[in-house]
């Protein structure tokens, strides 16, 4: 399957948000960034998160810190909400 690349300054430009911002992102591992002739891109598929992190951080001012914490919550929600299905469904 083919990935679509949008370029971070196309990105940044739509969303209204910092270079910098999306580049720490990236230092901290929430998204993934690919570098092709010095021009960085982010899949299309990592959009959403970017925006849900841009939204985090703009809109209720959360830090890069805040934003790990919340994302490593989230995800542990999730992983505890299909745990309980998976039990749920075990004792039907």
């Amino acid at each position: 399957m083919e990935r679509t690349l949008v370029k971070i300054i196309d990105v940044c430009r739509s969303y209204r948000i910092e270079s910098t911002f999306v580049r720490d992102l990236h230092e901290n591992g929430l998204i993934e960034l690919v570098s092709v002739e010095e021009e960085e891109f982010i899949d299309e598929e990592e959009l959403g998160q970017l925006e849900q992190y841009s939204t985090w951080h703009y809109d209720l001012e959360l830090n890069l810190q805040g934003i790990e914490v919340v994302r490593h919550l989230l995800n542990r929600i999730e992983q505890l909400q299909f745990e309980l299905r998976k039990l749920e469904d075990h004792t039907k």
